[in-house]
């Protein structure tokens, strides 16, 4: 696998395990002030999804970081930011504010600059 594929992959896995875990720990008919008991998280498999996620996200992310410099890699993590508002849109019903799309859209023009670079 080339770096730059792992370190996309890595950015897209990252970005839906923040929105398993979001899933997993205030499911449908619990309100979001309410939390839910370690075992029954342990039971979700929207926590099990993060977990998996999460864990691929991280070795996928080494493999990147190995290959590609740092100072690169880490602020393409900012692209999650995107995919993170689209699936929290999509996936849990949520509004996005006018005001956070404008801030997602200079973080994604800061990306574009680093990218050309």
């Amino acid at each position: 696998m080339s770096a730059s594929a792992a370190l996309w992959l890595s950015i897209i896995l990252g970005s839906c395990a923040q929105v398993f875990l979001k899933r997993g720990v205030t499911p449908s008919g619990y309100s979001s002030s309410e939390q839910r008991s370690y075992l029954s998280l342990l039971r979700s498999p929207w926590f099990w999804a993060w977990a998996f996620s999460f864990v691929i996200a991280t070795g996928l992310w080494l493999l990147a970081v190995a290959r590609i410099p740092v100072s690169y890699a880490f602020p393409m993590l900012s692209t999650g930011y995107v995919i993170v508002a689209v699936l929290s849109i999509l996936l849990l019903k949520e509004r996005v504010p006018a005001m956070r799309w404008i801030a997602i859209l200079v973080i994604t023009i800061g990306v574009v600059v680093i990218s050309r670079n």
